[in-house]
């Protein structure tokens, strides 16, 4: 007689869950690559950030550009999350019913699983891999060294002054405070134009960028305290267009910088106000222009407070001073819990892609500016 055969823990109703299983390599085996690319920059510039990351920043730029003024990414996280409460509704449902056996909810709970190690293995073919390229002070052949802090006080006089200048002839609304000529996708479609500009100067910013789009659920953003983001998989720009016009400008021209590969956020700021200096618009201008002052001031006040204040009193003009304390009184309403717990996931995100430093590299703006100055003087 002969004897039963044993079923196979891989046969049956469980073969679907033991058959994806293998596809959560793709973390630990991209993550490793993210290692070792970020041990070796100038390689992961030769090979992936310089030749082939524009080909898919262009490719997939184009094909969401078609969609004028409607943000795809958007789109996509709304209907997600529409589908993930008709599926838990759906288990629920079977599970409550008896039709729904342990061995389909495993499978099925590994199939999310499997949806985002391709994600995590997407990301990094997407974008991930530029945040190990070279570091943008090299590519530009800026010297960042320790500065005094005289550099950067007559650097936030400079900025200041230029802000004072451009603002004198903009438009206000009926509190006096600067506001858009006309909307925010009007002032999203003058940035490519200045990225051309500085490209023509800056070869590394020669690619090709497209027009940022307007969110609508921007208060959403508000109180996550996000006024921007770039989403790699769409290579899309999208911009909280509920925030103060102060500085929406600037905020669309920092998430175009990541269009160009551009990955840490503190280089993104820096290239986000060269190329609103090159705009031949001055709303542009001045909204890079405080971009770079605010970050330049408040570095300048925990250096030396007493030249900060003075920097204040002597430079900052009155329409200025309006647009800051409508700015910083806009971001002030939404503190709260969701805002501290999402700066607390970008601080990780930042963090585990390599910038040691987290939301605080954000301050390397000023030192980029002051290198960046000091170049300039020295031709």
């Amino acid at each position: 007689m002969d004897k039963a055969k044993r079923k196979s823990p891989y046969a049956g109703e469980w073969k679907p869950f033991f058959k994806k299983l293998p596809w959560l390599l793709l973390v630990p085996a991209f993550y490793g690559i993210g290692i070792l690319a970020s041990k070796y920059p100038d390689i992961t510039e030769s090979v992936y950030s310089a030749p082939l990351y524009p080909y898919i920043s262009r490719a997939l730029g184009y094909i969401t550009s078609l969609a004028r003024g409607v943000s795809v990414s958007e789109c996509v996280v709304l209907g997600l999350i529409v589908a993930a409460i008709v599926l838990v509704i759906v288990f629920i449902v079977k599970l409550f019913s008896g039709r729904l056996r342990f061995a389909q909810l495993m499978s099925f709970i590994m199939g999310i699983c499997v949806f985002a190690s391709f994600m995590f293995a997407l990301f990094y073919i997407d974008w991930g891999f530029n945040y190990m390229r070279p570091s943008l002070y090299k590519r530009m052949d800026l010297s960042l060294e320790q500065r005094p802090v005289e550099e950067l006080d007559a650097l936030c006089k400079r900025l200041a002054a230029s802000a004072n200048a451009l603002r004198s002839g903009l438009k206000e609304d009926e509190n006096g405070v600067f506001a858009l000529e006309k909307d925010s996708a009007a002032e999203f479609s003058k940035i490519p134009a200045a990225y051309r500009l500085l490209g023509a100067d800056y070869s590394i910013f020669s690619g090709t960028v497209y027009p940022a789009k307007g969110v609508k659920a921007s208060v959403a953003m508000s109180y996550g305290g996000i006024a921007g983001i770039y989403i790699p998989y769409f290579a899309e720009a999208n911009v909280n267009i509920n925030q103060p016009a102060l500085l929406i400008a600037s905020s669309a021209a920092h998430e175009t910088a990541h269009y160009l590969g551009v990955a840490r956020e503190d280089e993104a700021n820096f290239v986000s106000y060269l190329a609103c200096t090159y705009s031949l618009d001055a709303s542009v201008r001045y909204s890079g222009t405080m971009l770079a002052l605010i970050n330049c001031a408040n570095q300048l006040y925990a250096s030396d407070a007493e030249l900060y204040r003075r920097l204040v009193s002597e430079y900052y003009s009155e329409g200025m001073l309006r647009d800051l304390r409508d700015y910083n009184a806009y971001w002030d309403s939404f503190e709260g819990p969701i805002e501290e717990a999402v700066d607390n996931m970008n601080d990780n995100y930042l963090k585990f892609n390599k910038q040691e430093n987290g939301v605080k590299s954000y301050g390397m703006m000023v030192d980029l500016l002051l290198a960046y100055y000091a170049k300039g003087s020295a031709q």
